[in-house]
């Protein structure tokens, strides 16, 4: 039996299609063998009971569960004691998903040293816990990066400070005298760590449920010299952290369906250690203690956040409509769902993530659905396909971005007002058409390989290249070691990269670059660059192309190991989605597998850790949306004007009026646009279906989810319904396209063109139109009759179907006038849905009608046994003999 539908926030990897569900006939069974009947009727009940239990599970509440609070919801907590002047604000605190939130403080002790954390530095992680007065150490997940040893790079710290351990010697033990947990059998006391689900768990700093790898602890965070700071803190979902538990749906009797809370926890270390003494006094002059010690644990800060609940608690039975597409409108898509399937019909809107061409296909497929794509199908298609006639409406404005992640890192001989910037992460990036060139193409040394003789003349780096610096003087001085040779891209096939060679293309120097000159020569060199060349296994690349190619074929050769090379899929790899490569880039993770194991079966690279904090430095290639959700900050861009524009709201908005005209009543990139305050990557993206191909309901229930993208859709904010920060609001004349297209949806889902070109099919009966809040006016028609009411167009809509806001009714056979969108009326009118992160079926009404009966013959079937049970081996043989039946099986007969 399918499951109930369940809605899960995006997830940490790429979106799948549902695989199709195959319909199996039921195996026959022999009569007259009794005995098969019961197990097998038991096994049914067994079956069932979870999933009849699942429909009406509830969980203990939540104290601090998202609760629709204002956007932003910032927070800010107070020291006490010794850490009294210590204020520390959290920039969101409610309705969070798996994203990143900044974490800022002020008047903070400057921390000690510049190159070490000595002292007076804050550490940071998530908890869960129920409790009103906040969690316990046992339920906070820290200690995973103590793998990499203690510190942060190359930046030392004491030898307890990132991990779980709570004894440290005969020399120094806390103060506030508390039992220590059993040892291990190596005399280790860890703290332990207790799930939010009661798992049993293995002692120690990592375990089943977190490592290096997968915790967002921040074990050191610096206070600068007046006495500020900020970190970019990844708050985590059950989906991200399961020990955790965080936004998991739980939910009290009488209430509304809650994520379960957790908590942000700051431990700040000052000057003192666990038993008093000062961190001079001890071993290398550090702190030695875990902030989970005792001592150090009471001073802590703690913040509750509020988490949108994970699954899909849309109503059980519910129509399901299908939509896949384009990544772009996945956070839009996902954002509105969860508040449109609460209203009208009720309609529960599946999407899976498939490319852009798979979409165009789809679409002119006779079974079109609700697809999503940023470019149109080509007219010859349409043709080709039969002559469909799609209609597109734009739903979301965002763009491409190169999202970053760089804290600065001063050169040896960079001056000390340089090193003093260490660790704290910067603000701005500006990149050209050529230096994306050289990022993509395996062009710099470190985005290939330092031992490669194709770039073996190149730069290591964009810190290392003239042309960068020229345009970036900021980063004069710094030093990135083996990063920022190249940014993490995005395997599948799509659009958006498509675009992005474009805007690469148009360029003069750019393609004078791919053409195989160096940047100091030729038309657009210049003699003060450092000479760099196109990796030749990339001269001459035809443009544009839907992909982000990794084309040279250098190994790496190991003496000890040379039958296992190392490759640039291994050094390099792709990213899944966009998704993955900002949140990768958010963690300071490169994705690079280059630790050899050895002791592997087979012997194989193993995935690194993330970057140390204080030395992160990833690009990558994603959307605008899913960067601000990690924290990433989106490079300025040169457009076609010569200018550098960032992906904010006024750089989207013009980009969307610099874009040329396409077929259909779409508009399509234009890489040449000299509007000098457009953004040169702005996305449209176009949610498009072929309404001769849909249902009169396939029509209305599409139709609504457009009407409520036209309106509040569009509204900005972090709760569910509203439109996810990244994307732009769009532009009342698309909004009202975007209207447009909703009504003709619904009103002419069904109708086949006939020859002579006038429409035919359509329901017949009592018509009628709903205003825009989905009361019905009173009509009378008969496939073309002209309905009444406030929002009336012409044609009549057959009896029991809904309108569309603001529009007319679906259905009939007339045609529709539409009437021009009003603010609010979507949101009055709204039938819809929205995507689940991954596709999943609804459980349909029919379904949930045999669960019920199937349910009661179970506990009638039981209770009759549990009665007749006793009393059949005294009274069958007798029932039996009175039919003249065997009440024994005879000698000669076979058991």
């Amino acid at each position: 039996m399918p499951r109930p539908h369940t809605f899960r926030m995006p997830r940490p990897h790429v979106f799948r299609m549902p695989r199709p569900h195959t319909f199996r006939p039921p195996l026959s069974r022999p009569t007259g063998r009794p005995g098969r009947v019961r197990p097998l009727f038991g096994a049914l009940c067994l079956a069932l009971l979870p999933v009849v239990a699942g429909l009406g599970a509830q969980g203990a509440p939540s104290a601090f569960a998202a609760d629709g609070g204002p956007a932003g919801s910032a927070a800010t907590v107070t020291g006490s004691g010794d850490f009294a002047g210590l204020k520390v604000t959290v920039s969101q605190t409610r309705n969070l998903v798996g994203q990143v939130v900044r974490v800022s403080w002020t008047g903070g002790a400057p921390t000690v040293s510049d190159t070490a954390y000595a002292a007076n530095y804050l550490q940071i992680m998530q908890c869960w816990g129920d409790a009103a007065s906040g969690p316990t150490a046992d339920q906070c997940q820290f200690g995973g990066s103590s793998a990499l040893g203690a510190g942060a790079g190359n930046q030392a710290a004491g030898a307890y400070t990132n991990s779980r351990q709570l004894n440290y010697g005969s020399t120094l033990k806390d103060s506030e005298n508390q039992p220590l947990p059993p040892a291990t059998p190596s005399g280790i006391s860890y703290a332990p760590f207790r799930t939010a689900t009661g798992d049993p768990v293995s002692p120690g700093n990592w375990n089943e449920y977190y490592d290096v790898n997968s915790t967002n602890e921040v074990p050191y965070a610096r206070t600068s010299a007046r006495g500020t700071g900020e970190v970019y803190f990844e708050a985590q979902t059950a989906v991200e952290a399961p020990g955790l538990d965080c936004g998991s749906a739980v939910q009290d009797a009488q209430g509304p369906v809650r994520g379960r809370g957790c908590w942000l926890v700051v431990v700040p270390r000052g000057t003192a250690e666990v038993d008093g003494t000062a961190y001079t006094a001890q071993s290398g002059g550090q702190l030695q203690s875990s902030p989970l010690s005792p001592a150090n644990w009471k001073h802590r800060l703690v913040v509750p956040l509020g988490f949108e609940p994970i699954g899909n608690h849309c109503p059980i039975g519910a129509e399901e409509r299908g939509t896949i597409g384009s990544e772009m409108a996945a956070e839009a898509v996902t954002r509105w769902q969860p508040a449109l399937c609460q209203t009208g019909d009720k309609a529960i809107y599946g999407f899976a993530q498939v490319p852009d061409e798979t979409a165009r296909v789809k679409l002119l497929s006779g079974s079109p659905g609700l697809v999503f794509l940023g470019r149109p199908a080509t007219p010859a298609a349409a043709d080709a396909a039969g002559g469909r006639k799609p209609v597109y409406a734009p739903v979301s404005l965002s763009g491409i971005t190169i999202g970053f992640f760089i804290e600065s890192q001063a050169g040896f001989r960079a001056p000390d007002e340089v090193k003093a910037r260490n660790g704290t992460r910067l603000g701005t990036l500006r990149l050209t058409p050529r230096l994306v060139a050289k990022l993509l193409t395996e062009s710099y040394r470190d985005g290939n390989s330092r031992f490669a003789e194709s770039t073996a003349r190149n730069p290591e780096n964009l810190g290392r290249d003239p042309e960068f610096i020229r345009h970036n003087p900021e980063y004069a001085g710094l030093d990135f070691g083996g990063r920022l040779g190249d940014a993490l891209v995005p395997q599948p096939l799509a659009d958006t990269t498509r675009q992005l060679w474009e805007w690469v293309a148009q360029d003069p120097a750019a393609r004078e670059f791919l053409r195989g000159v160096p940047d100091t020569a030729g038309e657009h060199g210049d003699p003060s660059y450092a000479g760099t060349a196109v990796n030749p296994h990339y001269k001459d690349l035809a443009l544009p192309v839907d992909s982000f190619p990794k084309s040279d074929p250098y190994c790496q050769p190991f003496d000890d190991r040379p039958s296992f090379p190392l490759c640039i899929q291994d050094k390099h790899p792709y990213a899944t989605d966009m998704h993955a490569a900002a949140r990768a880039a958010s963690r300071g993770d490169s994705l690079a597998r280059t630790s050899w194991d050895a002791t592997a079966t087979p012997p194989a690279y193993k995935k690194d850790p993330p970057q140390p904090a204080g030395v992160r430095a990833v690009l990558a290639v994603t959307d605008t949306a899913t960067a601000d959700r990690y924290g990433l900050v989106r490079a300025e861009l040169r457009n076609a004007a010569g200018r550098f524009v960032a992906p904010d709201r006024a750089g989207l908005t013009a980009g969307a009026s610099a874009r040329k005209p396409g077929p259909d009543g779409t508009t399509t990139p234009d890489p040449a646009a000299t509007d000098p305050a457009a953004y040169p990557l702005t996305v449209l993206t176009y949610a498009a279906t072929v309404p001769a191909d849909l249902s009169t309901t396939e029509g209305r229930d599409y139709g609504a989810l457009l009407a409520y993208a036209a309106g509040p859709g569009q509204t900005p904010g972090v709760s569910a319904g509203s439109l996810p920060n990244g994307y732009a609001p769009l532009p009342e004349a698309l909004r009202a396209q975007t209207a447009s297209a909703a009504r003709t949806v619904a009103a002419d889902a069904g109708r086949k063109p006939a020859e002579n070109g006038s429409a035919s099919g359509g329901s017949t009966g009592t018509g009628g139109t709903a205003t825009a809040g989905g009361s019905a006016g009173t009509a009378t028609g008969s496939g073309g009759g002209t309905g009444a009411g406030p929002a009336s167009g012409t044609g009549g809509a057959s009896a029991g179907q809904a309108a569309v806001p603001g529009g007319g009714a679906a259905g009939g056979g007339g045609s529709t006038t539409p009437a021009p969108p009003t603010p609010g009326a979507a949101a009055a009118g709204g039938v819809a849905g929205g995507p689940a992160a991954e596709a999943a079926g609804a459980t349909p009404r029919w379904v949930v009608g045999a669960i019920r009966y199937v349910l009661l013959a179970c506990l009638v079937v039981g209770a009759l046994a549990a009665f007749a049970g006793p009393l059949l081996p005294r009274y069958l043989p007798r029932l039996l003999a009175m039919r003249g039946g065997p009440s024994s099986p005879r000698p000669d007969e076979g058991r």
